[in-house]
């Protein structure tokens, strides 16, 4: 996996911006870059749609088994039934859509970038490129959700026994909250940086926690957008735009929308201290011997002259009078005409 372009000047304005202008807001660059390239996130969620059809079709058969295996677990109330097949089996295809997403991340992320991005290619080309680290986090993110979900489900169901049950029931709840944040950072980081696939799930642990409050805007709003869907009454029309919605948009742009709110934190921590570094390679002088150069200079700069125009207004003594020294000028030019 190479860099793949991540040194592009990506703040670059467009026609008839002008550089010295203020940067625009956060919200305001979002609706922008969405209203510019409204038409290829629709084509980039049809593609991605491919994928995502062959999965559910694969979840459909897996549902329709005969067989579902099915787990008791004790409660206070007697005995929990819980439908492990459907839980656990049926979302199992979804690893293999993971390394599809490598695709959607490269596009997005070069449109949150301000960046040109071919839809068709650079989507599969992306996915060749990366298919190993995103199917290889596909398990893991399966596995994690198996692990919490059951461990969950065990210890509410143990509280009637004692509130101790409620300690690792909550810390089921706070590490299923970081894998989630860390999982918004993964994708934009594999297809980014050639890391190692350690070294990813650790900046991704820690910008979990360094860009907690970016973290919390992405789960809100995407929070609130599933409730709004599934507390909409259910109707042939409301059913109708969801799923025009999901067909033409959906997933394109929530992964636009992750990608524009955690790239600022990926670009602070990890690229411009990466550039930084580059360029003190390059030039043999560290960030701190630069700036104290630079404060050196200004200390023993020579001060600048005075404005010509403004010195010319000022007035000097000529033969014991008063006279501005731009009439004294014309004076000494005249006098040299004739």
């Amino acid at each position: 996996m190479a860099f793949l372009g991540i040194f592009g000047n990506y703040d670059k304005p467009g026609p008839g911006v002008n550089k010295d202008d203020p940067p625009k807001a956060a919200p305001v660059r979002f609706f922008e870059i969405l209203l510019r390239k409204f038409g290829k996130l629709v084509q980039l969620n049809l593609i991605f749609l491919i994928p995502t059809i062959v999965a559910l079709v694969l979840m459909a058969v897996i549902f329709l088994f005969p067989t579902h295996y099915v787990l008791q677990l004790p409660s206070g109330d007697g005995v929990v039934q819980i439908d492990a097949w459907v839980l656990y089996a049926v979302p199992l295809p979804l690893i293999l859509l993971s390394p599809f997403t490598a695709g959607l991340t490269f596009v997005t992320r070069n449109f949150a970038r301000e960046e040109h991005a071919f839809v068709w290619s650079d989507f599969w080309d992306a996915v060749k490129g990366n298919w190993k680290y995103f199917l290889l986090n596909g398990a893991i993110v399966y596995l994690v959700y198996l692990v919490l979900s059951f461990s969950m489900i065990y210890y509410l169901n143990s509280t009637s026994q004692g509130w101790l049950y409620y300690i690792p029931f909550w810390l089921c709840i706070v590490l299923a909250v970081l894998f989630l944040f860390a999982q918004y950072y993964l994708p934009v980081m594999f297809i980014t940086f050639d890391l190692k696939f350690s070294q990813a799930y650790r900046n991704a642990f820690i910008f979990a926690v360094a860009g907690l409050g970016r973290n919390l805007l992405i789960t809100v709003i995407l929070g609130a957008l599933l409730f709004l869907v599934f507390s909409i009454p259910l109707a042939p029309l409301t059913v109708l735009i969801f799923l025009i919605v999901a067909v033409c948009l959906l997933f394109s742009l929530v992964s636009y929308f992750i990608n524009f709110t955690v790239y600022p934190i990926v670009d602070r921590y990890l690229i411009k201290p990466y550039q930084q570094k580059l360029e003190e390679q390059r030039t043999g002088v560290t960030a701190a011997e630069k700036k104290e150069e630079e404060e050196r200079d200004r200390f023993f700069a020579e001060p600048e002259d005075e404005d010509e125009d403004d010195d010319e207004d000022k007035f000097v003594y000529v033969n014991g009078r008063l006279i501005r020294k731009s009439e004294l000028k014309k004076q000494g030019s005249s006098e040299e005409k004739e």
